[in-house]
């Protein structure tokens, strides 16, 4: 998936996750898999792709005193 970023006349910027996208007749379309569209924009001021932000994935701690190796895992995000 690539993330897009998109202004609208009305002043709104728009990001939105899509595989691919068109620009035809009918404006700005953003695709997904099987060609469905997640957007699709008939006016709109510019688009661009959106720089990706890695995650960073903590390494596993090293083992204490007692021999017992911690670890730490990512804090989970909701939606």
């Amino acid at each position: 998936m690539t993330k897009y970023e998109v202004s609208t006349p009305d002043g709104v910027l728009h990001r939105i996750e899509a595989v691919t996208h068109t620009r035809d007749t009918n404006g700005l379309t953003l695709l997904v898999d099987g060609g469905k569209a997640v957007a699709m924009f008939p006016v709109f001021n510019w688009m661009r792709v959106a720089a990706v932000e890695a995650e960073v994935v903590a390494a596993p701690k090293e083992s204490d005193e007692s021999g017992e190796a911690g670890t730490s895992s990512p804090v989970a995000q909701g939606e």
